[in-house]
This record gives C-alpha cells, structure tokens and sequence, in this order.
C-alpha cells in the first residue's frame, strides 16, 4: 500500500486575501479626520480624556473638515476647556456634552 503524501501548497497566512487594496493615503487625508457625515453639513468628535493637548488636537482637526456644522463633544465637566482649546484653534462650531443636552455655541477667536 502506498503511503499517501501530504503536499503543502502555500499556507493561507503567507498571501493577503483577494479583496484587500494596499493604497497611501493622500496628504492632506494622513491626519486623522473628523468623522464627517455623508452629505458633508455634519463633523462630530468625541474627546473624554479632559486633557488640554488632546482637546487641542481634536479641535484642530475639526478645522481642517469642510463640514458647516462643527461638534466636538466632550464630559460636561470638560466643557469650559473645550470651548477655550476651540477658540485657540481657530474653530467655529460647537462644544457639546456626550449625551448632547448641552451645548455652547463658539466663535472663532479673531486675529
């Protein structure tokens, strides 16, 4: 009786499935964008950490979104800190708390 050898093709794990497309972001999409929604009029981030640098951060990608409405949304605690890393950043829009009850309405700061 002949012994029945096993022939090892390529292991699953050495070649990236089929419907995978390895591309590089473009420029000006490498920072991490607001979540926008689909017709463009909405920008939402979610900032809970109460950190000044991190509420700086996600204001100013807030900027960078072409959105006409603008939410950073944060601890009711932390408003008062949004509004001014807002201000600092040069954003318009709002600051709101998680649950969305709140909200203050902020300028950009002029030059």
């Amino acid at each position: 009786m002949a012994r029945s050898r096993i022939v090892r093709r390529s292991d699953w794990r050495d070649e990236p499935p089929d419907n995978l497309y390895f591309f590089e972001p473009a420029l000006a999409r490498r920072r991490r964008l607001a979540r926008e929604a689909k017709d463009g009029k909405k920008a939402e981030v979610v900032d809970r950490t109460g950190s000044v640098k991190h509420l700086e951060r996600a204001a100013k990608s807030l900027r960078h979104v072409k959105a006409e409405d603008r939410i950073l949304y944060v601890p009711y605690w932390d408003m008062a800190k949004a509004e001014e890393a807002m201000r600092k950043a040069g954003v318009r829009g709002a600051v709101s708390n998680l649950c969305g009850t709140q909200r203050k309405r902020v300028n950009a700061r002029e030059p």
